[in-house]
């Protein structure tokens, strides 16, 4: 799955009239038809993604978020999927997200229900029910990719207990690194304050999350600036790993680095996982 900084949001029943305010540089544009969708708009929502024309995103593939196939309207959007061939506006959809997982076994579901399409889309499973914290690693290893649903996971809980989010949050984080995942924020819903929006941003990327959702405009911005790397940043993890490499000793240290086994290895990581989304030059 490629790691985007951004994941921006456009509800799928309003994606012909949204479609201009999507901004153009480094997201990935995530179709939704789950939550941003009432359910009796469900219906319409589907027939939108039909008819509508991406041609003038300048993207070269899409996301999409389905329902849960616990329900009708889940079943209902992967079959418009299989039915479109795996295609949206004339973009192919490069990645399904999906809610309420609870197992790696329901991503295996996901899998061999899209496994027909020519070119199948990746699944970014959602971390946001109880179960789902608890399974983080099972969940992790059947996936592409994770996302953090913390409203969701909030609406199981009497209340909005911090210790606990703060642990479903590093599970995540620890179980998507584990398997060289990309692991996505939740969106915030702060849309008047940026500095809120960036405070989050750089919170989340302590904890070990390499990007975020959007669902406005404005927060696109504060998102990108904090989760993309910079291409003196690759240069620096490809120096390391060449230096390494050069050094007979296997081990030097010097006033700005030191170079040893477990260093090298995050420089491979951090560069397989960056690759290709370096920060724009604005």
């Amino acid at each position: 799955m490629n790691v985007d900084p951004c994941l921006f949001y456009v509800p799928a029943s309003r994606a012909a009239n949204l479609l201009k305010n999507v901004p153009r540089h480094s997201i990935a544009l995530v179709l939704d038809l789950e939550d941003s969708v009432p359910k009796h708009n469900k219906p319409a929502a589907r027939d939108q993604l039909r008819s509508v024309d991406l041609s003038g995103t300048g993207l070269s593939g899409v996301s999409m978020r389905v329902n849960t196939i616990e329900t009708p309207d889940g079943l209902l959007d992967l079959q418009l999927l299989l039915e479109l061939g795996g295609e949206v506006g004339g973009l192919p959809v490069r990645t399904v997200l999906v809610p309420k997982v609870a197992a790696g076994r329901d991503v295996a579901i996901y899998r061999s229900l899209l496994s027909k399409l020519a070119n199948p889309p990746e699944i970014c499973s959602f971390i946001e029910t109880v179960d789902a914290v608890e399974n983080a690693f099972d969940i992790a290893a059947a996936s592409d990719g994770l996302c953090f649903g913390q409203a969701d996971l909030v609406a199981e809980m009497w209340a909005p207990d911090e210790p606990y989010l703060a642990r479903a949050r590093s599970q995540l984080c620890v179980a998507a690194s584990r398997y060289g995942l990309p692991a996505i924020d939740t969106n915030s819903f702060e849309l008047w304050d940026m500095d809120v929006v960036r405070e989050q941003c750089e919170a989340a990327r302590r904890c070990g999350f390499t990007g975020k959702a959007a669902i406005h405009p404005k927060q696109v911005d504060a998102i990108v600036d904090t989760f993309s790397v910079t291409p003196q940043e690759l240069d620096d993890y490809r120096q390391t790993i060449k230096d390494y490499e050069a050094n007979e000793a296997g081990f030097a240290v010097s006033k700005d680095r030191v170079l040893a086994p477990p260093f090298v290895l995050k420089a491979r990581r951090m560069l397989a996982l960056h690759e290709g989304i370096a920060r724009p030059v604005r």
